[in-house]
């Protein structure tokens, strides 16, 4: 019998060679397998898919398609659900240009509460809210409600939306749901003049190493891996990152670490002042119709004591508020929504006053559950009826836009006397 130091060197060669095409053909199978039956995120891919766009900050790139998966006991969701966008990067049915003559176009413009990421395409507030309108639209109209929302946007994101995208697309009404992101930049104190320096980043060998590998499902696993066993999460990365699979109670449980200032947050809202007196302006110099959304949350609610163990948004720029310094903290930018749409005719649809502040209707501090997304959708659809914009441009439209009829908001007395 030979040993193995007389075997000829051609056949430990095939030896090495059955070694190595049999393991490769093993990594291929479970890469394979995993792609298709268990695939999770790219830790890069923010910076493989991301959009560069001097114009638009942040958007959603067209024909996305994103499966989210809701944690157990997430209040009002369903556990699997599917995230889409049409073909110009907004959630709702495929938009046509030039626009149908017998489209009532809406746009809904805001942050995540307007995304509604872990609710299903047919549940999300659009979707309801589209098919709301065309249960009141005359014969042959057809209502078609898009989507622009995205998680973290704020009143400057919107100026830019609107401004260099949606004003294009033949609008005939926009509906902005803004407040909670532009009071978490305000006191963060974010920089409103956008002077920051935002050059190009130029990635390191290592790094666009990493970047390769994590093409594929196995070395993204062991990336994970990795970064739960020797890297600590900060702040960030609990707190801002968004999972296909949802982690509220992991949020809940990191800022319960902190201690509960009783200091009240040092919010200024001038700059969200200013941006939304800029899509009014917008709007109103293009003849289209605006309705702003007043920003509920759970927070200090007198009716839900169960609205506490979700709320993991009190931790704001480095410090644990109480819930009611928050609460009043967001009325003032409410109050600043109303103040503004009073000035410039525009109606607005508070939310506030409608939505009682309770898991019934929210998920955690301000997002909407299924039943949330319905509410708010179906008492929209009531308020536009009710203020008479439901027709699109072309249809019942006066001679030119400063000639339309001025419109009182709904909140219009309540902020009289802050106003004069």
């Amino acid at each position: 019998m030979a040993s193995a130091a007389s075997q000829p060197k051609s056949s430990r060669w095939q030896d090495v060679l059955v070694v190595v095409v049999t393991s490769l053909v093993t990594i291929v199978a479970v890469e394979v397998v995993l792609r298709r039956f268990a695939p999770i995120a790219d830790p890069y891919e923010v910076f493989k898919n991301s959009l560069p766009n001097e114009y638009i900050r942040s958007q959603f790139r067209p024909n996305y398609r994103f499966r989210t998966e809701a944690e157990t006991g997430l209040p009002g969701v369903e556990r699997h659900n599917l995230f889409t966008t049409n073909n110009v990067g907004f959630r709702g049915d495929t938009l046509v240009m030039p626009k149908p003559a017998t489209e009532l176009r809406v746009f809904m413009v805001g942050g995540s509460t307007t995304e509604c990421l872990y609710l299903d395409d047919s549940k999300a507030i659009n979707r309801i809210l589209q098919d709301e309108l065309n249960r009141r639209m005359p014969a042959g109209a057809v209502a078609k409600v898009y989507n622009a929302g995205k998680s973290g946007d704020r009143s400057d994101d919107h100026v830019s939306m609107i401004v260099h995208r949606i004003i294009h697309m033949n609008p005939d009404l926009i509906i902005v749901f803004a407040g909670v992101n532009d009071l978490s930049a305000a006191i963060a104190k974010a920089d409103s003049f956008h002077m920051k320096n935002s050059q190009e980043k130029r990635f390191t060998f290592s790094e666009l190493l990493r970047m390769a590998a994590t093409e594929f499902q196995i070395p993204r696993r062991m990336f994970y891996a990795g970064k739960k066993l020797f890297f600590k999460k900060d702040a960030h990365d609990v707190l801002e990152e968004i999972k296909s699979r949802s982690d509220y109670r992991d949020k809940v449980k990191f800022i319960s670490k902190f201690p509960v200032s009783s200091q009240r947050p040092a919010a200024d809202p001038t700059a969200f002042r200013d941006n939304l007196k800029t899509i009014a302006g917008v709007a109103k110099s293009h003849g289209v119709e605006l309705v702003f959304m007043t920003q509920q949350t759970t927070w200090n609610s007198a009716v839900d004591p169960r609205v506490k163990d979700w709320q993991w948004m009190l931790y704001r720029a480095g410090t644990r508020y109480r819930p009611e310094m928050l609460d009043e903290a967001m009325e003032r930018f409410n109050d600043v929504t109303g103040n503004v749409a009073l000035e410039n005719s525009v109606p607005v649809y508070d939310i506030v006053k409608t939505i009682p502040k309770s898991l019934d209707f929210f998920y955690d501090d301000v997002h909407f559950n299924i039943n949330g997304a319905h509410e708010a959708a179906v008492g929209l659809a009531s308020f536009l009826a009710d203020h008479n914009l439901l027709n699109a441009r072309g249809t019942q439209q006066t001679s030119h836009p400063s000639e339309a009829p001025r419109r009182e908001p709904i909140r219009a007395q309540a902020f009289e006397r802050q106003i004069h």
